[in-house]
């Protein structure tokens, strides 16, 4: 057997192994559980949450800072400076730390 021959042998192999499991069709999903009707409701009752407003006002700043840092990084993985970005950032970072 020559050397350059058992890698292309292994590859061929494999190519006929995995084949026919590509070939077959998807199974149709079943659910254990009966579909609801329409318009019937999974709760018994709907139930209302409160949140403070201040709290609420805390969970948006925190958000869109979040949103801003994943925005940034992307960025500087590419090489791109957004100075306007960078004082928002710092403009919220500072308002969540005074408010803390």
């Amino acid at each position: 057997m020559n050397k350059l021959n058992a890698p292309l042998q292994v590859v061929l192999a494999y190519a006929l192994v995995t084949t026919p499991a590509i070939a077959q069709a998807p199974k149709e999903l079943q659910f254990d559980r009966p579909t609801p009707l329409v318009g019937e409701s999974a709760c018994s009752s709907p139930s209302k949450i409160v949140v403070p407003r201040a709290i609420a006002e805390r969970a948006r700043l925190k958000a869109r800072l979040a949103n801003l840092l994943r925005e940034s990084l992307f960025d500087d993985a590419k090489g791109i400076v957004n100075i306007a970005r960078e004082k928002e950032i710092k403009k919220l970072a500072n308002k969540l730390k005074k408010e803390n």
